[in-house]
């Protein structure tokens, strides 16, 4: 009877097979539960900022996110899969409305696609610096600086209009402009950074933006599709009927015109046309002018965003194999970290002033020493010392976020 028994039961490396299965799926299922445990655990604490009362004329916080592409990466589709798993939640319980940007710049060099840094520390900066633009225009001495602010939103709602007109194929009406132009957030959006790559591009656009030059550029006008098509050729002045375009040289359309050059020439009667650098645009008849705001400027510090780091451990390479392995088995330990430095983004108390240059550059260092930052270009921290004084950031190396009660 027990030699029957024996018969039916595994032999020892059977045993040994199922033995392994049921100790991996244990271990997932118990991994998968606790990772849900804390997670939860961290949106019921961030469900309590979305119970709190704001007055009926104040602004609702928001973010501005930021996502860079992470080290040893061509797009970011990483980033976003972490944004979305440990750090959209938190911020969702929280009542936290946001605004996200990716930015993924690439280009190809002999056969080679490689990513081109920059493009967070260009936005960031740009959006602050329009900030000081028009509270220099805001100043009662300043009427120049509001005239070429008016030529400068006609230009660029003429430019949307014509990149309308190209995509939709014909002339847009003013319900679907209107429609199509996104409103601007009244306040001051402070800024979330995901990794360290995005860190060291967004503190270095704050520094950039808030003792930068001023001065810009009105762009030209974009070409209409039916223009490029169209475009006349040289001929005699016998063929050119008078419902044809006449040669850039002969005469130029009104409809051409830079919104500044239409109302005043620019060499006479243009605001600020003894500081202003004119250009000719070749082939064309339209001018470029360079506004020079730095002349008004008085150097007095803007409201900067505060700033929070939320890190991103981006693990590529046969080196990061065995960490990943771990991951997969036990990533709580994620969810609690990047979770907790979600939740001091969502209460505004955890925002702090910084304490220095040493602490802003040592944010998120540990990055660089894995696998993905090596043999990569280095980024270096240029924060002017003024700025460094006063940058506000989010404490979230350290959970001072209100408890859980129970």
């Amino acid at each position: 009877m027990f030699a029957k028994f024996r018969q039916k039961l595994p032999g020892p490396k059977a045993t040994a097979f199922w033995t392994t299965a049921a100790t991996l799926v244990t271990v997932y299922r118990y991994n998968k539960r606790e990772s849900t445990r804390l997670l939860d655990e961290y949106k019921q604490r961030a469900s309590h900022a979305a119970l709190e009362t704001i007055g009926s004329l104040d602004t609702p916080r928001k973010v501005h996110v930021y996502v860079a592409v992470p080290m040893s990466e061509l797009g970011t589709r990483r980033a976003r899969q972490h944004w979305e798993k440990y750090i959209l939640p938190v911020f969702a319980a929280g009542a936290l409305d946001y605004e996200i940007t990716l930015v993924n710049e690439t280009e190809t060099e002999n056969g080679v696609e490689r990513v081109i840094r920059g493009g967070v520390h260009r936005l960031v900066a740009d959006e602050i610096k329009d900030r000081r633009r028009r509270q220099l225009e805001s100043e009662d001495d300043n009427e120049e600086l509001r005239l070429w602010r008016a030529a400068l939103d006609e230009r660029k709602a003429e430019n949307e209009r014509r990149e309308l007109k190209n995509k939709l194929g014909v002339e847009p009406g003013m319900s679907v402009f209107e429609l199509w132009k996104e409103k601007e957030y009244p306040g001051v959006m402070d800024i979330v950074a995901i990794g360290r790559e995005t860190w060291i591009e967004v503190v270095n656009g704050v520094s950039d933006g808030a003792v930068g030059s001023l001065n810009m550029e009105i762009p030209p006008l974009v070409p209409l599709d039916s223009e490029k098509s169209s475009t006349p050729e040289p001929a005699k002045p016998e063929q050119t009927s008078g419902s044809e375009q006449a040669p850039a040289t002969e005469q130029a359309p009104a409809t051409e015109q830079s919104p500044v050059s239409e109302q005043t020439p620019a060499t006479e009667q243009s605001p600020g046309s003894e500081q202003t650098n004119t250009n000719q645009i070749s082939g064309s008849d339209q001018t470029t002018h360079m506004i020079n705001y730095d002349r008004f400027d008085n150097h007095s510090m803007v409201a900067l965003p505060a700033v929070a780091y939320i890190g991103h451990k981006n693990l590529t390479g046969w080196a990061s194999v065995p960490q990943r392995i771990f991951n997969f088995f036990h990533d709580q330990q994620n969810v609690d970290e990047y979770a907790r430095q979600a939740l001091q983004v969502v209460y505004e108390s955890t925002r702090r002033g910084a304490h220095g240059m040493e602490e802003i550059e040592a944010m998120g260092r540990e990055e660089e020493e894995l696998e993905s930052w090596r043999d990569q270009p280095s980024l270096d921290i240029v924060v002017d010392s003024r700025v460094a004084d006063c940058l506000q950031i989010y404490d979230t190396q350290n959970d001072n976020a209100p408890p859980l009660e129970n």
